[in-house]
């Protein structure tokens, strides 16, 4: 399975999800999408490519943007999930305030998850309470974690609330991430992978007999259309 979803190059990589949201946009053309975002190096080849390729072939006013987690640092902070996003995209597209739904990384942990949980839930279509959202774009540690949600925090995977405090276990900075059950149940669950370091966790991850070992792994099988777009070079 997968070497049907292998690119020559994250652009390339980056280019076949971009072209595969625009598609399943124009099937339906009469209803906004809500797609909600990752951050990092590779997210950022992403917006870049978006910006460069698409965005006159983009239908901006059908889009509301969500993030899938973030730092607990201010929108000019260089860790600012947010803030890498707008630099790249949403500022030079032009994309009005009122179609993002930034997380408050600078407000208080706790108060903000709850906060954004509720916007989540009133903007979002939920389906047994869980919001649903068109397109989650997520990337992949080589730890096997996912949204935040890293192996030591395996309880955010089936937490009952759309978004939680994490704390990275290895440098114990707070951000704020999208639990389990709205990311599988996304009407698409988009894993974006690049980079020659991927290689062995891809692999362990798409492993069936390791399900529950990693929280990328647990959310690519459990989730109702998980998809993988993947460039194992660096």
């Amino acid at each position: 399975m997968i070497d049907h979803n292998l690119y020559a190059s994250p652009v390339q990589a980056s280019q076949a999800l971009i072209t595969h949201i625009l598609e399943a946009m124009d099937k339906e053309p009469e209803r906004p999408f809500t797609i909600a975002l990752s951050g990092g190096t590779t997210p950022a080849t992403l917006f870049e490519v978006w910006e460069r390729e698409y965005a006159a072939y983009t239908p901006w006013p059908r889009i509301y943007f969500y993030w899938v987690d973030e730092r607990c640092v201010p929108p000019g902070d260089d860790q600012s999930n947010f803030g890498l996003a707008h630099r790249l995209l949403l500022g030079k597209v032009g994309i009005p305030a009122s179609h993002y739904y930034r997380i408050v990384g600078e407000g208080a942990p706790e108060e903000e998850a709850k906060q954004y949980s509720s916007i989540v839930k009133t903007t979002v279509p939920t389906m047994d309470g869980v919001p649903v959202f068109d397109f989650v774009l997520l990337g992949i540690g080589e730890d096997g974690h996912t949204s935040s949600i890293f192996p030591d925090h395996q309880e955010l995977l089936i937490a009952g609330e759309p978004y939680e405090v994490s704390v990275n276990p290895y440098n114990k900075t707070v951000r704020i991430c999208m639990t389990g059950r709205p990311l599988i149940e996304a009407r698409h669950t988009c894993f974006l992978v690049t980079g020659e370091n991927k290689c062995s966790i891809l692999k362990e991850i798409l492993d069936k007999n390791k399900e529950e070992v990693y929280p990328a792994s647990y959310i690519w099988h459990h989730a109702r259309n998980p998809q993988l777009y993947a460039s194992l070079v660096s």
